[in-house]
């Protein structure tokens, strides 16, 4: 190997090097660059040279060096056309488009990203192909058409896996979040911007995990997560200080300025949008400047500063109708509309060259172009809804009428049971649930399918089987002769299967195939979103019982602290808080309470000759006994071993706690029955009387007590109220 050779070798090392830390590292990669550019020019290798320059393009366009950039994409797009590099000369168009993009010029910007996708695709190059899609889905996105990103972007990610880089795939994820965040569906914008993050932070591709983070942000603000999104924004301001790109910084100090408003603190809020402003002008960044326009113009408002307000809102506004420019907006639209209509005029050349007539030919375009308005059609409706039944029910109705169905299901992939279900199916029109079929079959087309990644067509089953099973299938109902079976997945995730039957032979053609295998990445976006939207339910159901399981324990649990466990009377402390509440109505309306403390005579034998068990039941039913004698309006407690407390509310005089007290000692003296023996159980009652005998509660329940104890040691069954002599139900003792 000569000198030379070895030269050219090291300048293509430094180049790879710098190409994979453009975004990463973009200062390092700039250095790398420069002398890869050095190397090249004094060996005098061309190609070398013409790498370099895009490199250090792409590095100054990371450090928000726009002019700088541009001369560079400008100069190589030049070295690569004379040089014949179809590659290079995709990126450098990719790479003028993007320039344009960035400083808000989209006419230019659709034209460069146009030139870059007729060149990758005239000469097979995919990857190129997918980058200019997920460029146009993000014009799409500025253009406020988040629907129709969706239809550049999820196509795009379908087909990435394998063919672009990481960063790629973080880039294209993080679009479709902020375009499910315009169409006000926070959770699946938080769903996909998380994996862009996550995919950006594992290959250390900081500029593209933070502008991830100012998505999760946006996200956070719209679902008033507050304290979420401030901390988002202090780590992407940690990834900022690293990387020093100075249009991430501005788009922080625009989401900071977003939060700041939706906090209610506008003039905080002026602050940070100010130095957005301010540096947005600076380097051209005009994307940022007319958001920083929108928010200042709202902080103003709130602040009551409406001449400021109606100044950055005319901003914006001329702004916004500068970039949504008519023109523009119908390149994006039709961009997609060419990709069509060259392929339907691949097929009218095929039909040209095979001498088929014009009236066959005519078919076959109106076939064409049916097919791709069904496609789009059928993508935003199932797309549309977020209930996997839904999707499944829309799926069915629109494909009924374009090709013959007798049985029409998605199946799912159940890993944990090792099966395909069909959760909803639907068989000669009539809707049916969860049919199972075993992953480990190998008489199932299905199956096939599925374990395969790959899709099936049989015309005539009892002749094809054999093409994909081992032994004939065994069918489930009536057996059906035609079969189309097409795997859903979504990058490498396999999510089911697809399938349409009918039971005549011949009934679908490889057309049919074709397809549905258009459709099939739009299937498997609805049915990735059903199935996201099915787990948060669940997860939000498994809270919502939580709460309730927590709400009827908070319940069980403030009943058992203020509550007797044994006779289900409010206990000593439940029943201060009630006596409480009665003292202030008796304050304030003028009335009396009667405070009755009852002690049970002769209650300790019971324990000894009959048992503990035997002394709970005697406490139940005096309990029982003494509730059913008082107004539910009165207050019965158990406030000791075998200590009542009653409560008599709204009394006009001392005679109506009396009538109280005589059938409470009344309806003790009824015996009660243990074993067969019969007990009889007394009652020594103490009466205060509000406010007669005191204001306090303490002191009506002491002089209440007070006046039982009397009545315990003088003669027992009997009441006395406090101060007076002692009373037996009859009359004095």
């Amino acid at each position: 190997m000569t000198t030379n050779d070895t030269r050219i070798q090291s300048v293509d090392s430094a180049n790879e090097r710098a190409w994979d830390v453009l975004s990463a590292q973009p200062q390092s990669a700039l250095e790398e660059a420069e002398k890869a550019l050095a190397a090249a020019t004094e060996a005098g290798y061309a190609k070398g040279v013409a790498d370099a320059r895009l490199n250090i393009g792409w590095s100054n366009y990371y450090l928000t060096r726009l002019p700088e950039a541009y001369r560079a994409f400008l100069d190589v797009y030049r070295e690569y056309r004379e040089l014949g590099d179809v590659l290079g000369v995709c990126k450098s168009l990719n790479a003028l488009g993007v320039y344009h993009y960035s400083i808000f010029r989209l006419e230019k910007a659709v034209d460069y990203f146009t030139q870059s996708l007729e060149v990758a695709k005239a000469n097979g190059i995919e990857d190129r192909e997918l980058i200019v899609r997920i460029n146009i889905g993000e014009l799409c996105l500025v253009l406020g058409n988040p629907q129709d990103a969706l239809e550049y972007l999820m196509p795009a990610y379908t087909r990435m896996a394998g063919v672009l880089p990481p960063s790629n795939v973080a880039d294209c994820l993080r679009n479709i979040g902020k375009a499910f965040l315009q169409l006000d569906n926070p959770s699946l914008a938080a769903e996909y911007t998380r994996r862009s993050y996550a995919i950006a932070k594992d290959v250390g591709e900081s500029i593209m995990a933070t502008e991830s983070l100012e998505t999760l942000a946006d996200v956070a603000i719209r679902c008033g997560e507050y304290g979420e999104a401030e901390r988002l924004v202090t780590e992407g301001r940690e990834l900022v200080a690293a990387t020093g790109n100075a249009n991430q910084r501005v788009g922080l100090l625009i989401v900071e300025g977003a939060l700041l408003n939706a906090m209610g603190r506008p003039s905080d809020a002026l602050a940070p949008l100010g130095r957005a402003e301010a540096l947005s002008e600076s380097l051209s960044l005009k994307s940022r400047l007319f958001k920083a326009h929108e928010l200042m113009s709202e902080a103003y408002r709130a602040l009551g500063d409406y001449e400021r307000a109606l100044e950055y809102y005319k901003k914006y506004s001329d702004f916004r109708q500068l970039v949504q420019h008519e023109d523009t907006a119908n390149k994006i639209r039709g961009f997609q509309v060419q990709v069509d209509i060259e392929r339907a005029q691949q097929e009218a050349e095929i039909y040209r060259l095979r001498n088929i007539d014009l009236k066959e030919k005519t078919e076959a375009l109106e076939d064409i172009n049916r097919q791709i308005t069904s496609i789009s059609r059928i993508g935003q409706r199932i797309t549309a809804s977020l209930d996997y039944g839904t999707v499944v029910r829309t799926l069915y109705d629109c494909l009924k009428p374009l090709i013959a169905i007798d049985m029409f299901g998605v199946a799912l992939a159940d890993p944990d049971r090792g099966q395909l279900v069909y959760k909803r199916y639907y068989e000669d029109g009539v809707r049916k649930n969860d049919w199972r079929i075993s992953l480990t079959t190998d008489s199932s087309f299905t199956v096939w399918a599925f374990k395969n990644n790959k899709p099936v067509l049989i015309t005539d089953k009892e002749l094809e089987y054999g093409q994909y099973l081992p032994r004939r299938p065994v069918s489930r109902g009536r057996p059906s002769q035609s079969i189309v079976c097409m795997p859903l997945s979504i990058e490498d995730k396999a999510l089911g299967v697809m399938t349409i039957q009918n039971y005549e032979p011949r009934a679908y053609s490889p057309r049919d195939l074709s397809f549905l295998k258009a459709l099939s990445p739009y299937v498997s976006i609805a049915v990735e979103n059903a199935l996201i939207h099915d787990r948060l339910e669940v997860l939000n159901r498994a809270l919502s019982d939580e709460k309730r399981r927590l709400e009827r324990a908070t319940l069980k649990i403030s009943h058992l602290a203020n509550h007797d466990t044994l006779t289900g009377l409010p206990n000593r402390r439940l029943l201060v808080e009630l006596m409480d509440k009665s003292v202030e109505t008796a304050k304030r309306t003028g009335g009396k309470i009667g405070v009755v403390f009852m002690d049970l005579d002769d209650f300790k034998p019971i324990n000894d000759q009959f048992g503990h068990t035997a002394g709970d039941s005697a406490l139940v039913a005096m309990a029982d006994r003494i509730r059913g004698l008082v107004r539910a309006s009165d207050i019965v407690a158990r406030i000791g071993g075998d200590e009542f407390l009653a409560v008599i509310t709204n009394i006009r005089n001392r005679d109506d706690v009396e009538r109280v007290a005589r059938k409470v000692i009344e309806e003790c003296e009824k015996p009660l029955t243990f074993s067969g023996a019969s007990w009889k159980v007394g009652v020594s009652i103490g009466i205060a009387l509000f406010p007669d005998d005191g204001e306090v509660i303490d002191d009506l329940v002491n002089r209440a007590d007070s006046a039982m104890y009397r009545v315990k040691h003088m003669s027992k069954n009997a009441y006395s109220f406090w101060g007076d002599a002692v009373r037996s139900p009859n009359g004095l003792d």
